[in-house]
């Protein structure tokens, strides 16, 4: 039998007790950062069986529910899952455009998949997010750790240590089934430890994936490249599995077709108000270019849009930012995972730092060719303001 498949199979398990709580509940998703509220985080981390976080009541928020958030994130980003907002209801996940190629996928294939959006996207995405603290230092403690030992910190001796933090990495690397987490179901000696974990142990799972990673690369863990990244999942997938490849391309590419809808954009900056619609064909540099037109701006400065917030934020740069790995001239609107009532900014000039706010009016079905801007309200501000000698 693989050495994965155990992991993968309980894996498999744990993320269908997610989608069906999506499905069986009304799960208020906020807007303004896209995330599960509190309420309905504590309730489906009730729920799970490899990590379980310990919290007595509901009042954290998703980043403290690293599963949730991992989940949520692979979700959207193959498009399993996606966003739609609702009259009446507000903003509900909807199953998306591979959900059933995801289903088509065996166990051993799922837990592949989900590693390779882990190390390759979503780790990215927290970094961004958050620093990292101590990722590549618990990496080589558990490189170092013999099976079934626990997993100490640092200089640290007492095992306990890793409940004195949140460290996504140890919730992910349990839920891989790389390592176990002991929790403590009662309330520990040191007051320290407030989420409640006694030790962490190195599993056979966590032995074979750390000497196919020394295999491949000794940096890995630091530094995963693409080609190293498609090396060790696809070591981890059976040899008879010749298909997988295929599989992992059609869920993998985008699915959306520029050019079928066009997108009406309401955008406020100080008191002006501005409305423009366009098509879906058109790139976030086009955007950008209508906006500035709109309030009689110069085009001579760099910019970005930012989108989502936490692991979903994504930035997308000018061109000219070429040490940037996301840039507007490369997205299309159609890309992208837009709906009604999405807000996002638009920060232009980097000295002067305008804060443009970007909401989705509306999406209509139907191609449109150019732009156009249908609502004009407030005077354009003004780019750049003369002060008065006595000011400065």
């Amino acid at each position: 039998m693989n050495q994965f498949q155990n992991a993968a199979e309980e894996l498999e398990k744990e993320y269908q007790i997610f989608l069906d709580y999506i499905e069986t509940n009304e799960v208020m998703i906020s807007k303004a950062t896209g995330h599960f509220g509190k309420k309905d985080c504590f309730e489906l981390n009730s729920r799970f069986h490899i990590v379980k976080e310990r919290y007595k009541k509901a009042g954290r928020t998703q980043e403290y529910y690293t599963v949730i958030d991992f989940f949520v994130f692979f979700s959207v980003y193959l498009d399993i899952l996606r966003l739609v907002s609702k009259k009446g209801v507000g903003l509900i996940y909807e199953k998306g455009e591979k959900y059933s190629s995801f289903y088509e996928l065996y166990p051993i294939e799922k837990y592949a998949l989900m590693m390779w959006i882990w190390l390759g996207g979503y780790e990215d995405a927290f970094r961004n997010f958050s620093f990292s603290a101590g990722s590549s230092e618990f990496y080589e403690k558990l490189r170092k750790t013999k099976v079934n030992e626990p997993v100490t910190y640092s200089y640290v001796k007492d095992p306990q240590i890793w409940g004195k933090f949140y460290s996504p990495q140890l919730r992910l690397c349990a839920l891989f089934r790389l390592i176990t987490i002991e929790w403590l179901d009662e309330e520990p000696v040191d007051p320290e430890n407030k989420f409640l974990v006694n030790a962490i142990y190195k599993t056979e799972e966590g032995a074979c994936l750390t000497a196919l990673m020394d295999e491949i690369d000794e940096d890995f863990w630091n530094y995963p490249d693409d080609d190293s990244l498609s090396d060790l999942i696809f070591e981890i997938i059976p040899e008879e599995m010749t298909d997988t490849d295929l599989k992992f391309q059609r869920i993998l590419e985008k699915s959306a077709e520029p050019g079928e809808h066009s997108i009406e954009f309401q955008i406020r900056v100080g008191s002006a108000v501005r409305e423009i619609k366009t098509g879906d064909q058109h790139t976030l540099e086009d955007l950008h270019y209508e906006i500035l037109k709109s309030v009689d701006f110069d085009s001579d400065h760099l910019y970005y849009f930012q989108f989502g917030s936490g692991t979903l934020r994504q930035k997308y740069y000018a061109p000219e930012c070429r040490d940037m790995e996301l840039t507007a001239d490369e997205v299309v609107l159609a890309e992208l995972t837009l709906y009604e009532g999405l807000s996002f900014e638009f920060i232009y000039d980097f000295g002067d730092s305008w804060h443009f706010h970007v909401m989705v009016k509306r999406i209509i079905p139907g191609h449109m060719e150019g732009s156009e801007m249908t609502v004009v309200k407030g005077a354009n501000p003004e780019q750049y303001p003369s002060y008065d000698e006595e000011e400065w």
